[in-house]
């Protein structure tokens, strides 16, 4: 009685274990089964009783499971195997098997005493983990992107391989050493690199940087690098990231922007040419029509003087004098000819003298030689230093302008200095109309015009210093 009742309390179990187990004949019928397993093929313990296991074996796994059988046998030690069992209604399910053969009274008759686990959910993850890292693998390698990882506080990085393609280091012969990584690094960004990889937690624990790479060929690279911190269930973590080489795509964002420059420049050049144009036909207009016609009046007028009404016509001509005055400053404003007859130093030198009077003193410091610039780049100088002027006549209320122009080999200085009462430059920067109307607009289109760099610097009651600087 306690032996039956202690194989009863076995067989409950036995039932009971949260694990398939499975008693198998020498041919592989199922002589005995759990419930657990019974469970695990969709069907009762008293229904498999006498099949086969090998029909419930995946076609394709037939021969394998009949080399596990024998391995069992032959080797006389605890097999392992893995496969999929097909169950009613074309499902399928990934089981770990794990038996071992136990000898029958009769030759050659061995039971094999298996246990079945279900691995389906785990064996799905893990492969929608490696799709995953193939897929990543794709993405990373279209997009030419290596990856890397390093463990918090040491001095070591492991590199995939195509980061040490990035990298021009081979595989083989680098040790991890981060300090190699940060040598290969242009001198300017090293400091950046050791900043970003030692104390990474002042940053939020991400690594985020671009820097240049010297390259024994001579020619240098532009590289990418991101990271962030992988918290790990051990003690320690981690920095992973990706390493990008990002030369082409620096080059090509130059040369769009280059490009982009290009065509601003060539809007405003030809803007630019068609108000010149303009400038000179209403200039031609006022020179050679209307001012004939007033030096006509006037000489008319003379003549009527004589019959003796003197005082009205001194009025008369008073007036037309002062016509005839502003109808060529405003000819010479539009068409500066002194350009064209004398040259540009005494353009720039007859224009300031024009200006200079009462109210300021204009000096001008200029190199003879720039007489020989291109005649656009003259008129291009010209309507600065016009703007200059005025700019400074009109708002800055100064009593001393200084000019200066000068030829450094291929790179032309403009700078104007002025003691008036200056301005707040965050404010320019904000809004140039609210300061300057037009003028200082103008003058930052004319300098892109030229390729150049407009630089103003001033503060209120210190004056204003202005630098244009251009390559010809």
């Amino acid at each position: 009685a306690q032996l039956e009742a202690e194989r009863l309390k076995f067989a409950g179990f036995f039932n009971q274990a949260p694990i398939g187990y499975f008693v198998l004949n020498y041919i592989g019928a199922i002589e005995e089964a759990n419930q657990s397993g019974a469970e695990l093929l969709k069907t009762t313990t008293k229904s498999i009783i006498g099949e086969r296991f090998q029909s419930f074996i995946s076609p394709q796994d037939l021969e394998s499971f009949y080399h596990f059988l024998h391995a069992m046998k032959d080797e006389g030690k605890r097999q392992n195997f893995e496969t999929k069992l097909s169950l009613d209604q074309d499902k399928e399910i990934y089981t770990r098997m794990e038996g071992i053969a136990v000898p029958n009274e009769l030759p050659d008759k061995n039971q094999y005493y298996i246990t079945v686990v279900d691995v389906t959910e785990s064996k799905l993850a893990e492969q929608q983990l490696l799709d995953t890292s193939e897929r990543l693998k794709i993405t990373l390698s279209a997009s030419s992107t290596g990856t890397w990882t390093m463990e918090s506080g040491k001095h070591k990085i492991f590199l995939d391989d195509f980061s040490c393609l990035v990298l021009n280091v081979k595989p083989g012969e680098f040790d991890g050493n981060i300090y190699k990584v940060i040598e290969l690094a242009h001198p300017d960004d090293r400091q950046r690199l050791r900043d970003a990889f030692f104390s990474p937690e002042g940053n939020g624990n991400k690594i985020e940087l671009e820097f240049q790479l010297t390259a024994k060929d001579g020619k240098g690279k532009t590289i990418y690098a991101l990271g962030h911190r992988v918290e790990s269930r051990q003690e320690t973590n981690y920095f992973a990231g990706i390493l990008m080489d990002v030369t082409l795509r620096k080059t090509l964002a130059r040369q769009a922007e280059d490009a982009q420059e290009e065509s601003q420049r060539l809007i405003l050049s030809t803007t630019f040419r068609a108000q010149e144009k303009e400038r000179d036909r209403i200039s031609s207009a006022l020179h050679d029509s209307i001012c004939q016609i007033l030096y006509g009046i006037r000489l008319n007028l003379q003549h009527i003087s004589m019959s003796g009404l003197s005082a009205e016509m001194q009025t008369i001509n008073s007036l037309l004098d002062q016509a005839i005055q502003e109808t060529r400053e405003i000819s010479y404003e539009l068409t500066p000819s002194v350009l064209r007859d004398f040259g540009f130093a005494a353009g720039i030198k007859e224009i300031s003298q024009r200006f200079s009077g009462r109210t300021i003193d204009i000096t001008v410091d200029i190199d003879e030689a720039l007489n020989d610039l291109p005649e656009d780049t003259q008129l291009y100088l010209f309507r600065i230093v016009q703007e200059l002027i005025n700019n400074c006549l009109k708002h800055s209320g100064a009593k001393t302008l200084k000019i200066q122009i000068h030829a450094d080999e291929n790179w032309i200085n403009l700078i104007t200095i002025d003691d008036g009462r200056g301005f707040d430059l965050e404010n320019l920067n904000k809004n140039h109309k609210s300061l300057s109307g037009n003028g200082i607009r103008n003058m930052y289109k004319r300098a892109m015009d030229l390729g150049g760099k407009l630089t103003i610097v001033s503060a209120p009651q210190k004056g204003t210093v202005i630098l244009l600087v251009f390559n010809l």
